[in-house]
């Protein structure tokens, strides 16, 4: 078979093209760090990569959503502890209240307390979280839980009337784990066991403690009432705290399966250093190697010896 001086150049110049082509490629690598630039290099590998990536950033926005979730838990916690402590002023002020000494102008001035108490419960029943939502609001997150109206005026009477809905908001926080961040304002001050049978508001049992008050009566049962509301706000705290302790859990498993993630994917897409160095030294004499080749083929023809 003959070959041409024109076929001979060809191919000098071709296997010049493909070493610089090495060499770049490797040089890519280097600047990188990335054993695979393109999906070319390693279809396999590639797409073990992808794969991964998106176990890294499913389980990042896992995180991320435990984080708003256990920043809602903590301020509704917060708000239902204020609220017993409040509470548990107001039983104190009912037992004081029945005490045999005292007179109606003594009564009066410890019903001027229990109504600021109320007009605290009030507010920590329509606190809103970091973003302006209200906690205890179920769904409907956008408008204040709890209205007030008097009825009829200017009697010391109110009607404590729950606008917002029984929705239980949940976030995801794992592939198949969901937490809830928050309890309906129903659940939490509209319902609680009293003395005399059925449910009454968390209210409407302070209400009436400053209503006997002021008209220089004993209450008894307010305080059995209260002890009530404190013991139901207090089982709801510990739901709170059994929430925050599930996300506080599911954070580490999480954690691990994103450090997993990340320590394969190095390993599949991660450059050997000193194997890339060692190979570019290699293709970089190989380079030179052809280039001076090729100088030297290039002015051969068989005119050269005529």
């Amino acid at each position: 078979m003959r070959i041409s001086s024109q076929q001979m150049q060809q191919r000098g110049v071709d296997a010049m093209l493909e070493r610089q082509a090495q060499l770049s490629a490797t040089q890519q690598q280097l600047a990188t760090g990335k054993r695979i630039t393109t999906p070319s290099d390693d279809v396999l590998a590639s797409t073990q990569v992808l794969a991964l990536n998106e176990v890294i950033a499913t389980h990042g926005q896992y995180q991320s959503n435990a984080d708003v979730a256990k920043n809602r838990l903590a301020a509704g916690e917060i708000s239902i502890t204020q609220s017993i402590n409040v509470l548990q002023r107001a039983r104190e002020l009912a037992i004081q209240g029945n005490g045999g000494s005292l007179g109606a102008a003594n009564r009066a001035d410890i019903a001027v307390e229990v109504r600021e108490i109320l007009d605290e419960i009030v507010g920590l029943a329509n606190t809103v979280d970091a973003n302006g939502e209200y906690l205890f609001a179920g769904f409907n997150v956008a408008t204040a839980p709890f209205s007030v109206t008097e009825n009829p005026p200017a009697s010391g009477r109110f009607d404590y009337a729950y606008t917002g809905d029984l929705g239980q908001r949940s976030v995801q926080i794992g592939a198949t784990r969901q937490v809830a961040v928050g309890d309906p304002g129903q659940d939490v001050f509209m319902a609680v066991p009293v003395s005399g049978g059925g449910t009454q508001s968390v209210f409407k049992i302070l209400e009436q403690l400053a209503v006997d008050l002021e008209a220089n009566v004993k209450s008894f049962a307010t305080a059995d009432d209260l002890q009530q509301a404190i013991d139901q706000l207090g089982g709801i705290r510990a739901r709170v705290g059994a929430r925050q302790n599930a996300i506080d859990a599911h954070r580490i498993l999480n954690e691990d399966i994103v450090f997993q993630g990340k320590k394969t994917r190095s390993e599949v897409q991660d450059l050997d250093y000193a194997e890339a160095i060692s190979r570019m030294n290699l293709q970089m004499v190989g380079l030179e190697a052809s280039q001076r080749s090729f100088s030297r083929i290039q002015n051969l023809s068989l005119f050269n010896f005529l």
